[in-house]
Formats: C-alpha cells, structure tokens, sequence
C-alpha cells in the first residue's frame, strides 16, 4: 500500500494502513529556495532605495542649482540652497522687508524664491523705466495656481490674465466701459451715495467704518449692474463686499504655500489642503452671486425706466468683443473704501491739514451747501490731501507682479525671461530722495510741486491713457503724480473713477465735521502705524476703528438733511 502524507509542511508523516504502524520523519532541509527569495526582495528594494535616493538627490540639485543668483542679476540678500530667499520673506507686510532691502542693495533688488527670479522695484525711475517705456516686455502676469488655475480659470479676470490676445479683449472692453464720458456720467450717483454716507456719519457716527464700506459697494452695485446698495447690512452689499474680501484675501502673500515656487504642491489632495478647498469655495460663491446679479441685470434691462449701467454696455457687445459672461462679471472691483479710512485716520492723527481744507472748503462753498464735483477744479487743497492719502497709505502697497516674457538688460544687470517684476509702491512713496519727511502727512508737498518732490523738476505728467496702446517714449521728464494705481499698460483702468469718489467723499466729510478721536475707545486715537495698525492682505487698509464726527454747525446739519433728500431722487432710479 503506497503511504500517504498526512501532515505539511512541518513533517513528513507515512502511514502503513495495513500494520498500523506510522512512520514521521522530519522535512529534510531546503534552505536554499527561502534564501534565493529573500535576497531578491532585499535586491529588488535596494535598487528602489537607491533609485528614489538618486531621483530626490537629483531633484534637489535642480533645485538648489535654480535657487541661486544668475549671473549679473540685481544685488540682494544672500540665498539658501534651494529655498533661496524665501526664509527671508515675511508671511505679511513683505513690502516693508522690501524697503528695508532698498536701503542695502539699492534700488533694484534681486530675489531668489526658491528656483523663481523675483525683481522689486523700489524708486519711479526704475518703474518708469520697465513698465511705462517696455510695457511689451513687462505686461504679462505670473502664471499663478490658485489665481488662474483654481479661483479664475480660462482667463477671467483682468486683474490676473497674461498679457496677449485674452488680455487685450478683456482691457478693450473695461477702456470702453471706463472711458471718461461714461465715468463722468456715474458723478450723480456717486453724489447721492455720498450724501447718504455723510447723513449716515451725523446720525450714527460710531458706525463710520461700515458707512464708508456700504459707499464704495453700493457705487459698484449701481455702475456695474444698475442695482441699489441701501444700507450695508442688505444681502447685496454684504455679498458683494466679501466675495471681493475673499478674493483679495487669498490672492495675498503668505495667504497659500509658495505653490507656484514649488510646484508639487499642485498634486497634495484637496482634503488635505484646506487652501484647494478655500479657494474652491470662494470661486463658488463668486458664480452664484456674479450669476444672479447678471440675471437680474437682464431682467431689469426689459424694463422701460430703467437706469442704463456698465453691464448693459458689456452684454450689448459681447459679441463683438469675444467675452464671456464670466469675463463680463468680473470687470467690478473696488479698492475705494480702504483709502477714505486712511483719510478719516489722517484728519484725526493731522488735525492742522483738516483745519486748511476747511478754510478752503468754506470760501468755496459756504455752509449752505456741501462741495460737488464741479467744485474740484477749484480746491486745489483737496486735490493735495487726496494725492497724499494715496501716497502715505497706498491700497496695494506691495504692488502687483508682472512678468518678464523675454531676457532683457536694465542698468547693467541681466533679468532672464520668466522673472517676476514688482514696483514696490510702499518704496517708491516712501523715497527719502524724492519727498521730505515722507512718512509724514504733508498736503502742501503736492502745492509745491506737482508731483509732491523736493526737487522741483520740470517733470511732466505721465497719463494713464499714454499707456493704453503704447508704451511712453524716451523723455526722462515723464512720471507719475501717484503709483498707488500701478504703472505701464497694466495700470488700473479705473482710476479716474475711484478719483471722483476720493475726491468727492474726502470733501464732502471735511466740509461736514470736525474728525477726532472716539472719546468712548479712550484718549488714544486710532492706530494708524502701518505695521499695527493696518490689515495684511492684496489689499491694505486699515484694521477697524471708530471716530467722532461732529457736525461743524446747525446750518451744516440743515444742509445734509436737505441733500440726503434731494438725493433720494436719484437713489430710487436703483431701487428694484
């Protein structure tokens, strides 16, 4: 009888059925397929080992190869391997480290952020230079991810198109819209607003903070899309003001990781990226309320009485201009409200400059009536307090990158394509070269000379529609009077627009009260120092405070009784 294995692997058991007698023998030794096995896993991981090691070696060498200077690129502080500077940039504020950096390395600062080239600008020379005179060179933006790719994708907005054909449809279509006759058009309803926020700071001053907010949305609500901002608690204005919140926030430095310096941060999951999932969000709720605000735009322009608003303008030649709906609703924003906090502030910190614009202010228009638009040409003091806000808390003081599209030679020093271009704002307003005392508020610099310079050259005014098409030529006496707004062909095209609301508001509010101090937040005033005081984000403003208006006299208060309803006419065209 042949035997038979009962028992495997451990022994090898033969039983004789026939004598009932069983026979275990133990497995013979076989150690050599066990050990053949393991050292090819041992072989196999290994090779992988040393295979990932050579790819991050080499990886990493890339990196700390692209992380230093280039050579005859601009001085700047010493580099790490492969981070390059980035250890040294601040999450907030880097405009001020910028400025710190001017002072060592000069104007022109070269910057290695991780394997990116970065340039910063620090003095109008140099931005006049690159951006106004080699706009063709200069125009372009960084392709950033969470900008174009996450919140903005397909080319949306202006703000962050690269310059090229997309570009140049969408700044037609935003030059048509914001010409001058088509701004100046807006004067009335910028007037009734501001009447309105000037009743509201008389009657409820400890709110001034969200008065000025509701002005400069509810001035997009009526121009862009024909629509009323009554109060700033309407769902409207609240919508509005923080999806534009939102986006500037995000887009802020520090806001997100250095995605675009390295890229892999592109492929970390969204769950595990609370970033993706801000930056979806806010894209969401930008649709759904640019969506509406669209529809009912359309909805309204059947309506025989209605008020005509930019919107109508873009929808009728929309086919023409090659836009999109989504294009269209993102032609509005607004950085107004956060440069008349600055003003409020400087009235309270310079109560000297408030007492000169209202001697201005009352020889030109008594108390019988507040200032209008047809009164700027003669109050030459306000047009000063206006342009030395701009200067002394400009909105973007870290200024909006642009990007070089070819290699080019500035000064001596090589900039290769690809290199991210910034006029740091903060540095060219704060040029001890160019202003006296320029951390101070001084109007008068801006009586003195045109441009607010202690020089007293024979500069001429560069325009914004000098760069629309063309760069600027050769002539050296051609400069800005603000850089708040950028420079070259990327200069905001609403600049004119947020003037007259400046100017009319800035105004209007020094013609009405004397400013201080809230007595109820205590002695101290408001902190207007920018590294206390002032929010971080894309755009710069001041953190929340209270103020004292005090109505200047019973004939003022008369006045802006009667104004506030004498605007109510214009107001009601908007009222759905």
């Amino acid at each position: 009888m042949e035997p038979s294995i009962t028992e495997w692997p451990r022994r090898y058991c033969f039983s004789d059925t026939g004598s009932g007698s069983e026979t275990v023998l133990e497995r013979p030794a076989n150690p050599r397929r066990p050990t053949v096995m393991n050292e090819t896993l041992i072989s196999l991981a290994s090779k992988l080992a040393l295979a990932s090691a050579a790819v991050f070696v080499l990886v990493l060498a890339r990196y700390a190869a692209a992380s230093r200077r280039p050579r005859g690129f601009p001085p700047g502080p010493p580099t790490l391997p492969v981070i390059g500077n980035l250890h040294q940039l601040p999450l907030t504020k880097p405009f001020i480290k910028f400025h710190e950096w001017s002072k060592l390395y000069g104007p022109v600062v070269g910057l290695k952020l991780g394997p990116q080239n970065v340039v910063v600008l620090n003095n109008y020379k140099s931005v006049r230079e690159l951006f106004d005179k080699r706009g063709a060179l200069y125009s372009s933006r960084p392709d950033s991810y969470v900008g174009n790719q996450l919140l903005c994708p397909d080319e949306t907005h202006i703000l962050l198109v690269p310059y090229g054909p997309g570009w140049r449809a969408l700044r037609k279509a935003v030059q048509a819209m914001l010409n001058v006759t088509a701004v100046d058009r807006l004067l009335p309803v910028q007037e009734a607003e501001a009447a309105q926020t000037l009743f509201e700071l008389m009657t409820t001053p400890q709110k001034c903070f969200t008065h000025i907010r509701r002005y400069s949305t509810a001035v997009i609500l009526a121009s862009v899309f024909g629509q009323r901002g009554a109060s700033y608690e309407a769902p409207k204005v609240q919508a509005l003001y923080h999806a534009q919140e939102q986006f500037t926030t995000i887009l802020a430095p520090g806001a997100t990781p250095p995605v675009d310096a390295f890229p892999l941060f592109k492929y970390v999951p969204a769950f595990l990226a609370p970033w993706k999932r801000w930056a979806a969000r806010i894209r969401q709720e930008q649709r759904t309320l640019y969506s509406n605000l669209l529809n009912e735009t359309v909805a309204r322009g059947r309506r025989q009485d209605r008020i005509p608003c930019f919107m109508d303008k873009l929808l009728e030649g929309k086919e023409k201009s090659g836009l999109d709906d989504e294009q269209i609703m993102e032609a509005g924003s607004d950085t107004t409200s956060s440069t008349l906090h600055s003003f409020v502030l400087a009235m309270i910190k310079y109560p000297e400059v408030l007492k000169r614009a209202q001697a201005e202010l009352d020889q030109v228009c008594g108390a019988s009536r507040s200032p209008s638009s047809q009164d700027i040409r003669n109050l030459p003091y306000m047009q000063a307090v206006m342009t030395e806000t701009l200067r002394w808390r400009p909105v973007a003081p870290n200024g909006v990158p642009h990007m070089l599209i070819q290699d080019d030679v500035y000064d001596g020093y090589v900039l290769p394509k690809g290199t991210i271009v910034f006029a740091n704002t903060w540095s060219i307003h704060q040029d001890v070269s160019e202003y006296d005392r320029p951390e101070e508020f001084i109007p008068e610099r801006f009586l003195d000379d045109k441009f607010g310079s202690k020089n007293k050259s024979n500069t001429q005014t560069l325009r914004d529609d000098d760069n629309n098409n063309n760069d600027v030529d050769d002539d050296e006496n051609r400069r800005r009077v603000t850089y708040s707004f950028g420079a070259g062909r990327r200069v905001c095209p609403g600049q004119r627009l947020a003037e007259n609301s400046l100017m009319i508001n800035m105004s209007k509010m020094a013609w009405a009260f004397d400013i201080k101090a809230d007595p109820a937040a205590g002695a101290a005033p408001p902190d207007a120092n920018v590294e206390t005081g002032y929010s971080d984000g894309f755009v710069f403003g001041p953190n929340p405070f209270s103020a004292s208006f005090c109505v200047r006299s019973r004939q003022h208060e008369d006045t802006i009784r009667r104004e506030f309803d004498e605007a109510r006419t214009v107001l009601q065209n908007y009222e759905d």
